[in-house]
């Protein structure tokens, strides 16, 4: 238990004496990173290798992740054709799968190993991914002007020749700018935090269980659980706000 929160972070560059910048790098974060982007990039490849019309197990296991997460797409954006909905899939779909690995590589027989999404830095670069990709969508879907024109609130709209009284409804915009600034921040806050907070609870559950058990239990089933089944979830609903985000952006003016 002495161990958590610990974490090899580099403050210079090996060999030298130049300091790293934003206070060093947890070089355990990077490796394991790296390792889950191998093992993913791999265990993909393998799986698709070879199209039949008669799958086998790893085609047919990659079509059904891809075949539901395809009906979520489209019913969460409805847009005009399913082309335009399947635009957003490889993004949700990788998601989903990178969170899943990052949150269980613990489980693998590898000293030192630990999961990426344990360190807020992990986390809050998703999130930042997240809300900025969402904005794109945005403003790429109503342009600058009717993304930014949305921010402003409900009354900042006025239809016809301008007049005396649209002047309170301009000036409405002074409140709901910055509040829906303050949205945006909330959510990268809210998703990346959550991520972070639930694996680096599981670990510490963990932790304490296995070492209030230490030669009677061993919590073979409690890390089944929070390693396994609490990886998949919280991997499930990061991608699903993700998709929710980019919804959002794109029907603000529908």
């Amino acid at each position: 238990m002495e161990e958590i929160g610990k974490r090899l972070v580099w403050h210079y560059v090996p060999f030298t004496n130049f300091r790293l910048p934003f206070n060093g790098v947890n070089i355990i974060t990077v490796m394991s990173t790296l390792l889950v982007m191998f093992i993913l990039i791999a265990v993909l490849r393998l799986a698709v290798r070879r199209f039949a019309w008669i799958p086998g197990r790893g085609q047919m296991a990659v079509e059904l992740l891809l075949g539901g997460f395809d009906s979520m797409v489209s019913s969460a954006l409805q847009l005009k054709t399913q082309a335009q909905n399947r635009h957003f899939l490889p993004l949700i779909s990788t998601l989903f799968i990178y969170v899943l690995l990052c949150n269980s590589v613990v489980l693998l027989p590898i000293p030192r190993i630990e999961e990426p999404t344990s360190d807020l830095n992990c986390t809050l670069a998703l999130g930042l991914m997240s809300i900025t990709y969402s904005m794109y969508c945005g403003f790429k879907a109503h342009g600058v002007a009717g993304y930014l024109g949305e921010m402003c609130g409900p009354m900042w709209h006025h239809e016809g020749k301008f007049t005396w009284s649209a002047i309170p409804g301009k000036l409405s915009a002074l409140f709901f700018f910055p509040l829906h600034l303050v949205e945006e921040l909330s959510r990268l806050i809210s998703i990346s935090f959550r991520l972070f907070g639930n694996i680096t609870g599981a670990a510490i559950v963990v932790a304490v269980v296995s070492t209030l058990a230490y030669g009677l239990v061993i919590p073979l089933g409690l890390d089944a659980f929070l390693f396994i089944f609490e990886a998949a979830v919280q991997a499930f609903v990061f991608a699903m706000l993700t998709l929710m985000y980019i919804a959002s952006a794109i029907g603000q003016s529908d």
